[in-house]
């Protein structure tokens, strides 16, 4: 091998002291036109891979500019689709509560949004009866017929709000897009509830709450597994205690109304009497009365007549301007 190089580097050697020694004999034309030609390959060489690092330089932009374009249009897709599928399970949460607040007897629109297993938590409710025994801290509801008679049971809490005139009261949520929050197949959700009908059946004020939902969908059907309701009890039980205190108020209220009214009659009887210079009646009843001696013409004896008689005429005169009978009671409260 050693051999083979030294061999061929004496070559190449040789090679150019021949072309050195044919140039010395080329006259200068010659030369020029040698020169003109290696320039001109040498420029088309020059070229030829300028060309070919340009078209490689295409080729990669252009799979670069699809591989972009891929990309943003599945991105798009993809927005399109998270859009999509929020909208739906919104909708499945709205309806959710829709049937629950006015206690849906339908099982085939309760199982349309809710798998077989599907389970709910809520807070204990001490102010209404519950489907399944209450733990420590909450309830849990299992299967799609737990939920609808839990359903039944917040509504006839609701329908004993009022009851002075016939009437059907409900619950609505009031829901908005913007407080719904979705990541993946967990979504989160801020709500306002109030009654509808209660004032209508005599109850003095409609109940309001606000709470928050926190749902687990299923991928598939987009159906709920699982939801999760939490609002503060005691809020609900404060409302409950002031519509009670409400209706105390008023009936005192009226009781009230009828002794100040009382009290204004007898001033004017009182009046009456006052002015006719009648003996002033008691309007007030005492406890315990007591008669103390009562005095009368038929109990006059004969021989109390005759001393009677004997009075001086000035005094017999002023006799019979008195009335014949005179009577004295003597009450006294105790």
């Amino acid at each position: 091998v050693a051999v083979c190089s030294d061999g061929q580097n004496g070559n190449s050697a040789a090679d150019k002291m021949n072309n050195r020694a044919r140039r010395q004999n080329l006259t200068p034309d010659e030369r020029a036109r040698q020169n003109r030609d290696r320039n001109r390959e040498h420029a088309r060489n020059t070229r030829l891979r300028k060309k070919a690092y340009v078209e490689e330089l295409k080729r990669t932009l252009t799979a670069l500019v699809a591989q972009r374009d891929a990309a943003e249009l599945e991105k798009r897709h993809s927005a399109q689709r998270e859009l999509e599928q929020r909208e739906v399970r919104f909708r499945v949460v709205e309806e959710f509560l829709k049937l629950r607040g006015r206690n849906e007897i339908n099982y085939a629109r309760w199982s349309a949004i809710l798998e077989d297993s599907f389970t709910m938590t809520l807070p204990n409710t001490e102010y209404r009866d519950t489907v399944v025994e209450k733990g420590q801290f909450e309830q849990n509801i299992s299967g799609v017929a737990q939920a609808m008679a839990d359903s039944n049971l917040f509504s006839g809490f609701l329908q004993s709000l009022g009851k002075s005139t016939p009437g059907h009261v409900v619950f609505v949520y009031n829901c908005d897009r913007k407080n719904f929050f979705m990541d993946n197949c967990t979504a989160v959700l801020n709500w306002t509830g109030t009654s509808h009908g209660a004032i209508h059946k005599g109850a003095p004020a409609e109940l309001s709450v606000r709470g928050n939902l926190s749902a687990t969908f299923s991928p598939a059907s987009n159906k709920l597994i699982s939801v999760s309701m939490t609002f503060d009890t005691n809020v609900i039980m404060s409302q409950l205690n002031h519509v009670f205190k409400y209706s105390t108020d008023v009936q005192m209220d009226d009781d009230g109304d009828d002794d100040d009214a009382a009290q204004v009659a007898a001033s004017e009887a009182d009046a009456i009497l006052d002015s006719l210079q009648m003996p002033h009646i008691s309007t007030s009843v005492p406890k315990k009365v007591n008669v103390v001696q009562v005095i009368s013409a038929a109990s006059i004896t004969d021989g109390e007549k005759s001393d009677s008689s004997d009075e001086s005429n000035g005094d017999a005169e002023d006799s019979e301007k008195a009335p014949s009978a005179r009577r004295m009671v003597r009450v006294r409260k105790e």
